[in-house]
């Protein structure tokens, strides 16, 4: 696609200059590139400028919060053209970023900040299986993937339970689903990946080769290169799944929410890898709403005989307790209905989101102050909100070793999701941040663990390196060195060379 003309002067100075703090809190400004310079060295591939036609839609963000304006996107339609494009911004001093399926929560897929180049993975469709392995171009997303692999052979990956995430960054940063609990996280089925460098070589990563980039890229990728496929190994869907919800009470009283949440975590911190339940709510009538929502990997006899205690116990009652033999029904039924194959991308919606996670059972105090600030605060506030704790472990913890990735929370016992959205799409609201920000410091009033795939833009270069990476910050560092020298692939929170 060609580019509408600009006057000289604007020509000279396509790209603003912005500036972005590196981990030593120093601000560095992108190098000014005119546009002629930028179109001179894509020529050849699909590409959109601002002002094109099409730029608009292929530059909004999932979350409407935020707003940039890429210097250029262009959609690559094989890895030679990603090896282009990545040459190109290399000689020019380019940030590049790439996008798979769109959903980062601080549009980092665009690039967190106005001037970067953006590969936008959507027309790399292709997916082939090699046995029991499955060879998945990093344009697809979730439900596709889902899809294929059912229809070849009724087989499997565990990951998230949205249609329509990519597999690229979801990957890269975990890619936690139910099934996580009986089969791992999506990482950890990666047998090897494809990844076009800043040099523009493109290499293949596996634990017996370029063993070092293999281990950064699961955890951490999108700072090392652009994968332009994940070879994964698949496994038999399961032959029986129960998707379940379970109603509980309305809570007015942080005492009442507090007990109902120490009841939870004691029976999920025992219960068999073949169950994932969440605990999910949100504001109701100035109380809390509660639901137990997930799946389980067996019989609905197993499942009904397994919960039954726990449900009486918190005087709930089983709303949804529907038996699968179709692998996709199950599927579907955890994305609430949406179909794991439809056109176009998700809607945008206008939210602020964090995460914590936990690594044992939360004590009684924390609980309560918890639920005191939700229900006399949070319930209050001018947002639509919710919370929910997913139940990591299992296999993710018991079958695959820490030291296979950089991933840094292989040993968490919940990992929690702060949702915060404005009314109808409407502005967010001034104290928005604020409410959700508290909802996560009344419950833990120095967190030391988040997941990145709910990445939080407004977090400091120390908080988001400690708490999405830990300790294994040092050799992401040293490996972004080795690969990445002139930090070609950067945006805010990209592993600093």
């Amino acid at each position: 696609m060609s580019g509408i003309a600009l006057s000289s002067s604007h020509s000279r100075l396509f790209m603003l200059v912005y500036l972005l703090l590196s981990s030593s809190s120093l601000a560095h400004a992108y190098t000014l590139v005119s546009r002629q310079n930028v179109q001179s060295c894509l020529t050849g591939l699909n590409v959109t400028y601002p002002g094109d036609p099409s730029f608009q839609s292929l530059s909004s963000t999932f979350n409407a919060r935020l707003s940039y304006t890429p210097a250029a996107i262009v959609l690559p339609a094989s890895v030679q053209d990603v090896s282009k494009l990545v040459t190109c911004a290399a000689s020019l001093n380019l940030p590049v970023v790439s996008r798979s399926g769109g959903h980062s929560y601080a549009g980092y897929g665009l690039g967190g900040a106005d001037g970067a180049l953006v590969a936008d993975l959507s027309s790399l469709k292709q997916i082939t299986l090699d046995g029991d392995n499955a060879v998945v171009q990093t344009g697809n997303r979730l439900g596709e993937v889902a899809s294929y692999l059912w229809q070849n052979g009724h087989r499997a990956l565990p990951h998230g339970t949205c249609p329509k995430v990519g597999t690229g960054g979801h990957t890269s940063y975990g890619g936690y689903g139910p099934y996580s609990r009986v089969a791992g996280l999506l990482m950890d089925r990666v047998v090897s990946a494809d990844v076009v460098l800043a040099n523009g070589t493109s290499v293949t990563a596996s634990s017996s080769s370029h063993s070092d980039l293999f281990w950064a890229l699961k955890g951490a990728g999108p700072s090392y290169g652009i994968v332009t496929s994940w070879t994964y190994s698949t496994l038999a869907a399961p032959p029986t799944s129960v998707f379940f919800t379970i109603d509980l009470p309305r809570y007015t009283t942080s005492d009442s929410f507090a007990t109902a949440f120490s009841k939870y975590q004691t029976f999920v911190h025992t219960a068999p890898k073949e169950l994932a339940m969440a605990f999910s709510f949100g504001g109701n009538s100035g109380g809390l709403g509660v639901q137990l929502l997930g799946n389980y990997f067996g019989s609905k006899t197993e499942f009904t005989n397994l919960v039954n205690g726990l449900v009486q116990d918190l005087q709930g009652s089983i709303g949804t307790a529907d038996e699968y033999s179709d692998w996709t029904r199950v599927l579907v039924a955890n994305a609430y209905g949406e179909q794991l194959v439809t056109a176009g991308p998700s809607p945008p919606n206008t939210f602020f989101a964090k995460s914590l996670v936990t690594f044992d059972i939360l004590d009684d105090t924390s609980l309560k102050r918890w639920g005191d600030y939700l229900i006399n605060t949070a319930a209050h506030a001018d947002i639509n909100w919710f919370i929910q704790a997913d139940l990591y472990g299992g296999a993710i913890s018991s079958e695959f070793d820490a030291s296979s990735s950089s991933f840094a929370h292989r040993n968490a016992f919940l990992v929690i999701q702060f949702y915060g959205s404005s009314n109808n799409n409407a502005p967010y609201p001034a104290d928005g941040v604020d409410v959700v920000n508290r909802m996560v410091t009344s419950l833990s009033p120095n967190p030391s663990a988040a997941y990145p795939n709910y990445i939080d833009p407004t977090l400091t270069d120390s908080e988001w390196q400690s708490q999405y990476f830990g300790s294994n910050i040092p050799r992401l560092s040293g490996i972004k060195a080795l690969y990445d020298p002139n930090n070609v692939f950067r945006f805010p929170q990209s592993i600093p060379v």
